[in-house]
């Protein structure tokens, strides 16, 4: 018997069933970038976070060690020793008790109760600017006596100095100090310093314009022995302007430069106010008495009772549309709405003022 084969049978999608599997695709589709965008935002807000977090540690960290080394002369405080500047300018200001921090407050959003120095260019109105003059100890110490018929001074090999010509230092011992500025054919073992970058004033050497031997003996001038200490010499003021980005940052002016004062340096971004309170010691306990604004001291010349500050820092992400709500920040006693969609944190730290505690 003949068998008759069942005809094939032909297999496919039809209209709807496509269209089903076109929506479900979309919809799957439509998930994972949904997900995907919202990872990648969670990324985007926790790595400006970190970012933020890390500028603004920096800057307090910065801040902390200038103000904690203001006034440092080597083994005893500014007000118990002679400091004498004789580098011939620029030079910054002579450090004394009352140079060695200073400050200049904001008195509103566009002005300052006194002068701000046109080094520093635009600085963003309604934050303060903080200065502070100090030796950094970097092992120098002298190898032999500096006398009047050897101007070289001999510093152990092992310093951390990395002296050069131009350099702003300070040698001292625990009686006097002097800043000068070291000249051509200092090297990292012998520091020159002629007549040609300092003045010839108060300090013993071998110079016809300067003291003798005998000169030097009665005081006139100064013999430092091989007990004393070469530092480098620092003098920065802190404050807040526009980054190269065209956002708030914080910047540093350092007044010790070969060729005289350098320009401003941009050192962190993302700072976008700075604010800092003095505390003054007005009976001389070690305790502070108040914490008042760099106006107030200004005012009454007591920046020699200043022991610590209390600095306050509102730092800004770069990133934008981290946020879709407003972000309301409490900040130096305003509130300060969020815009562009940038968080805000602020940050704060005490810091005592070593040598104003011995």
């Amino acid at each position: 018997m003949k068998v008759i084969p069942f005809p094939k049978q032909h297999k496919g999608l039809s209209l709807i069933e496509l269209m089903i599997a076109l929506v479900l695709g979309l919809l799957i589709t439509a998930g994972v970038i949904q997900v995907f965008v919202a990872n990648k935002q969670t990324y985007r807000v926790t790595d400006a976070h970190s970012r933020l977090q890390d500028n603004a540690r920096f800057a307090l960290e910065i801040l902390s060690r200038d103000i904690r080394s203001a006034g440092y002369s080597g083994c005893r405080v500014t007000e118990k020793m002679n400091v004498t500047q004789i580098a011939n300018a620029p030079i910054p200001t002579e450090m004394t008790e009352n140079t060695m921090i200073t400050g200049i407050e904001a008195d509103s959003a566009t002005t300052w109760n006194t002068g701000v120095p046109v080094a520093l260019g635009a600085v963003i109105g309604g934050t303060d600017i903080i200065s502070m003059q100090h030796g950094t100890s970097c092992g120098g110490t002298l190898t032999a006596n500096l006398g009047d018929t050897d101007g070289d001074i001999s510093v152990a090999t092992t310093n951390t100095c990395n002296l050069s010509s131009g350099d702003i230092l300070m040698v001292a011992d625990c009686e006097d100090a002097h800043i000068f500025r070291a000249s051509v054919g200092t090297t990292t073992q012998s520091v020159k310093h002629d007549i040609s970058e300092n003045q010839a004033k108060h300090f013993c050497k071998s110079y016809t314009t300067l003291p003798s031997s005998a000169a030097c003996a009665t005081g006139e001038g100064k013999i430092y022995n091989f007990d004393s200490e070469l530092l480098k010499f620092s003098a920065l003021t802190y404050f807040i302007r526009l980054g190269v980005n065209g956002e708030p940052a914080l910047w540093a002016y350092d007044q010790t430069s070969a060729t005289g004062p350098s320009n401003p340096s941009e050192l962190i971004e993302g700072i976008e106010n700075l604010q800092v309170l003095y505390g003054a010691d007005d009976n001389d306990d070690n305790i502070v008495d108040r914490y008042v604004t760099a106006k107030v001291i200004n005012d009454s010349t007591d920046w020699n009772k200043v022991i610590s500050t209390q600095i306050s820092l509102l730092a800004q992400t770069l990133d934008t549309n981290l946020i879709t709500s407003s972000q309301n920040i409490n900040f130096n006693g305003s509130t300060v709405i969020s815009s562009e969609g940038r968080l805000r944190r602020v940050f704060s730290s005490t810091v005592a003022i070593r040598n104003r505690l011995q």
